[in-house]
């Protein structure tokens, strides 16, 4: 029995209005007819398949600027993790920060009518498939809404289905209130987990994933109306409830996402974990097992498939340097350290003399580190592939002649810093380039970075990123379009991360000390797994109020930084500092920093058979662009689409301005 559920994107189009299907030589979907489409469960099925290759899944070809579908879909580097500060890359800054228009109700038109043309059908159908294609449909509709309601707040809710040659009146139909369309989701996918079976065939949803989009659905909507009011917002649709909701709506959103997750938690789902004797290794896999038991909802690509499906993508062409590790593109995108010292502290500065910690070879670094932090990210000296392929990471950033003193005197890469002045330290550039010291050539930089001033291809931050990356691929393979691993929609792990986080949000809501230890139940099961160490419930723990404005304690604070750890390029943390309506104070003048390992040339020893003994620092610096981001409070919300706006005025009021 198959537990993961996979989009299957097939060759079938749905006409959203009649032209469209004119230029396609095929029948409207008025002359077609209902009965056609609806009146046998074969038809029904398909029609419903139909409707999931347009589902806004935001995974390796999802662009925050340019949508969901769009040319060139290859530039995985340009993600919402870029935006969020979690790497750094070509891309960066605000460019995202007011999305790309999405306006989806065309593809909602085609969910309406299925669920208002089926019943009339019902008796052509079995029961089971009956009410499997009808919360199918819910279960649908409800992704589309959850999609546009976190950009837009409220949005209009349409269940029927509009005759565009009817009344223009009626076809203007005015935004709800962003509570008023949470709640409308919640009754869709209340629906759909009543309606549909507990397992599925691949490629279908079914009742628990229905849930698992509930459990997120309802934890944003008790966020926001937990933390929307601190964040200031000001106009007309504020006032008007379409943006924010209210406090008093809190709890009841939070015990919906609370129950939701149990629904899921007591599904046939496990987390990962086929090599329990290397942690590091069971999370790499994680994301490349097709067979994982965690998985909920996955969508699957082929390279077989054709072009403009977007079944296939390039995450490993456009995260690997070429041409060690990639035989086409570049590396375009980096961690950067500050997502990295999350897990474990990097064991870089001795903490009684302050001095750098020297070190004879990079692996010792992270060779103590948590497995999963070693599994997310690539540092210095790690290795990639497998037999006559297998190479390693040589991230370097330049040479000191000394540095005798403490790691603070590098003043975060300062050039202005006596200790980095060029007659002491010296920066490499192009690839290769020598320093004579003392007769002995010795590489300035590493094969993969970093450059003087630079580059793309060669890292920015000391690091590359490893989750999701095909370790099995090799490298004449790593080219554009040529990658097939799975993107996870829904994985049993980010809902242990919901339902402690609402358990703990209805804790304090509460005062209830039961449920605010009973989150960390599954934040343990996480960090199990994960090889991480225990952390241990403080009944009395730090007030960190001050941090962003608004009531808050340390252990929400651990819950919301294991779920960037856990869930760290996978897209979640761009909204989740959204919804916290903290990304005004995280990305307020950000400006990503990196860690740099430099080979100290007067401490270079030779064993007596003439071996050299490296001595290697690494050194805190600003990310080489120095890039900076800084986020400002109306970005909260997207947007209403400008030419939306032009065709239904009762769209009005725009969304805020701060």
């Amino acid at each position: 029995m198959k537990k993961s559920i996979a989009i299957i994107i097939i060759g079938l189009f749905l006409c959203s209005n009649m032209q469209s299907c004119r230029k396609m030589d095929l029948d409207p979907l008025g002359v077609l007819g209902e009965d056609a489409l609806f009146g046998n469960e074969a038809g029904a099925r398909k029609y419903v398949a139909g409707m999931y290759s347009f589902l806004p899944i935001e995974d390796f070809v999802y662009h925050p600027e340019r949508g969901f579908r769009w040319d060139n879909y290859w530039q995985n580097s340009e993600t919402l993790a870029a935006m969020s500060g979690e790497m750094t890359g070509q891309f960066w800054g605000v460019a995202g920060a007011q999305g790309f228009g999405y306006w989806p109700y065309d593809r909602i038109r085609n969910i309406n009518t299925l669920i208002a043309g089926l019943p009339k059908y019902q008796t052509n159908f079995s029961e089971e498939g009956y009410n499997q294609i009808l919360g199918e449909a819910h279960f649908l509709r409800a992704f589309y809404y959850f999609a546009l309601v976190k950009r837009y707040g409220g949005i209009p809710i349409i269940t029927e289905v509009q005759d565009p040659t009817g009344d223009k009146a009626q076809l203007l139909v005015k935004r709800n209130k962003e509570s008023e369309v949470y709640h409308f989701i919640n009754e869709d996918l209340q629906q759909a987990i009543t309606k549909m079976a507990a397992t599925s065939e691949r490629g279908r949803a079914n009742k628990y994933v229905a849930a698992s989009l509930l459990s997120r659905a309802m934890l944003y909507a008790g966020s926001i109306a937990k933390y929307s009011g601190y964040g200031n917002l000001a106009g007309d649709a504020t006032d008007q409830e379409l943006v924010g909701i209210k406090k008093e709506e809190a709890e009841w959103f939070f015990k919906q996402s609370y129950d939701a997750s149990t629904i899921v938690l007591g599904g046939p789902y496990s987390l990962y974990n086929k090599n329990p004797q290397d942690k590091e290794l069971n999370y790499v896999n994680l994301f490349l097992d097709l067979d994982s038991p965690e998985d909920i909802f996955i969508k699957e690509y082929s390279i077989t498939a054709p072009h403009n499906n977007r079944l296939k993508h390039s995450y490993d062409a456009t995260h690997l340097p070429n041409p060690t590790f990639s035989s086409d593109n570049e590396s375009a995108a980096y961690p950067v350290l500050n997502v990295v010292e999350l897990f474990d502290e990097l064991p870089i500065t001795d903490a009684i003399t302050g001095k750098p910690i020297r070190y004879t070879d990079r692996k010792q670094l992270y060779a103590e580190l948590e497995p999963r932090q070693r599994a997310t990210f690539y540092f210095s000296g790690m290795e990639l592939r497998e037999g006559a392929e297998r190479r390693s990471f040589d991230i370097q950033r330049g040479l000191y002649k000394t540095f005798p003193g403490k790691a603070t005197d590098a003043q975060m890469g300062s050039g202005s810093a006596t200790v980095n002045s060029e007659s002491n330290r010296i920066l490499g550039g192009p690839k290769n380039s020598q320093y004579d010291y003392n007769g002995t050539k010795i590489n300035i930089t590493g094969e993969h970075g970093m450059w003087k001033d630079g580059h793309a291809n060669n890292t920015r931050t000391g690091f590359f990123i490893r989750k999701y990356i095909n370790y099995k691929m090799s490298t004449k393979d790593v080219k554009l379009y040529n990658s097939t691993q799975p993107w996870k929609i829904f994985r049993l792990a980010e809902i242990l991360l919901n339902k402690a986080e609402a358990a703990y949000e209805l804790g304090v809501i509460k005062n209830d000390g039961s449920l605010k230890q009973e989150a960390f139940q599954y934040i343990a099961q996480v960090r199990l797994r994960a090889g991480a160490k225990p952390y241990v419930y403080n009944g009395a723990p730090a007030n960190l109020s001050g941090k962003y404005g608004y009531p808050l304690d340390g252990n929400m604070q651990f819950i919301r930084e294991e779920r960037e750890r856990e869930l760290c390029f996978e897209n979640h943390h761009w909204w989740d500092i959204r919804r916290w309506r903290i990304a005004d104070v995280e990305l307020n003048n950000f400006v990503p920093n990196a860690l740099m390992p430099y080979l100290v040339l007067d401490e270079l020893k030779y064993s007596p058979t003439g071996q050299r003994i490296n001595s290697f620092i690494f050194i805190k610096e600003k990310e080489p662009w120095n890039k900076t981001f800084n986020f400002e409070k109306k970005w909260y919300y997207e947007p209403i689409p400008g030419g939306e706006l032009n065709k239904n005025p009762n769209l009005y009021p725009q969304n805020p301005i701060y």
